[in-house]
């Protein structure tokens, strides 16, 4: 289960209502706090995105603003590798003679890098795919 940090601040906020507020509040005045700090917990959160969001596009630069020949160079980097890495695992099963070593091995880290990039670390760590190569890693 991936570590959800509003989530856990909610949770913490809970427990200090709970612990360090006075008995004499009421349960309506506990929920209003509770809800009023659950707001202001995310609207700093949301403040902290758009800050990264701002700096990424001063860094990198608005699409827009790009000469379009680098915008194109840019936007082929992912189907060209896909593409490429395509081609070498064809290369590989239909091989005659089976990559052994090193060349295998990196193969093989070059297809998980693909597969990461492409379906994101859930789907790789629910397909099992991570605990088969542990086991391996093991032997």
């Amino acid at each position: 289960m991936p570590f959800d940090p509003l989530t856990a601040i909610t949770s913490l906020i809970q427990t200090g209502l709970d612990k360090f507020l006075p008995d004499k509040m009421s349960e309506a005045e506990k929920v209003k706090l509770q809800n009023e700090m659950t707001m202001f917990v995310m609207s700093q959160a949301s403040g902290e995105d758009s800050k990264f969001r701002e700096f990424v596009l001063a860094y990198e630069g608005e699409a827009a603003a790009l000469p379009k020949p680098l915008l194109y160079l840019r936007s082929m980097i992912r189907p060209a590798f896909t593409i490429l890495v395509g081609y070498l695992d064809f290369v590989y099963f239909t091989a005659a003679s089976p990559w052994t070593g090193d060349r295998g091995d990196l193969l093989k880290a070059v297809n998980m890098i693909i597969l990461l990039f492409w379906f994101g670390e859930r789907a790789i760590t629910n397909s099992g795919i991570l605990d088969i190569l542990k086991k391996r890693m093991e032997k």
